[in-house]
């Protein structure tokens, strides 16, 4: 993509700024590139690429939880069935091992070495493991770390091609 003919000023302190503390304007000026350059659709792309492409094709492992929650009726509605399956993303995500080889547990405490204990892996309280699986034995629902990372990088690539850091810090 090229560069945008007025790249956004970013002041040096945006590094430290959180989604309750960036400056709505500057969110505005940034969105409003990302969409007109085109860099949504690319990143959108490279997730989707992504997704799948990983050996861990969670698209059919969501397509096919869904499905079982169906077919069980433990759902029966499409809000129901949407917000469940967010719901078991969500906790499979938190019980997931992070990039150092622990996991965040229910809580959000690290379990060291993957969770291990005594050889066996540790079992959450709501019946997750933290070997990959979900409750049931069912395929654990997380989004692969390998796409969150190509994901990011696809992000950090677009937002480098439309902001500028003023040195300056005037903005």
């Amino acid at each position: 993509m090229a560069n945008p003919s007025t790249p956004v000023k970013v002041p040096p302190s945006a590094a430290n700024y959180t989604a309750a503390t960036l400056d709505p304007d500057l969110r505005s000026q940034i969105n409003s590139i990302l969409i007109k350059e085109g860099h949504v659709t690319r990143i959108q792309e490279q997730l989707l690429h992504a997704l799948n492409s990983n050996q861990a094709n969670w698209p059919t492992v969501i397509q096919n939880h869904a499905l079982s929650l169906l077919r069980s009726g433990e759902v029966t509605s499409f809000p129901a069935l949407l917000n469940r399956v967010l719901e078991d993303v969500r906790h499979d995500t938190a019980l997931a091992p992070n990039t150092n080889g622990t996991s965040k547990g229910v809580n959000g405490a690290s379990e060291e070495n993957g969770g291990a204990v005594n050889g066996k892996k540790k079992e959450a309280t709501n019946g997750a493991t933290n070997n990959g699986t979900g409750p049931g034995g069912r395929p654990s629902l997380a989004v692969p770390q390998a796409v969150v990372d190509e994901a990011l990088k696809a992000t950090r690539d677009c937002l480098e091609a439309v902001c500028e850091i003023d040195e300056n810090g005037t903005t």
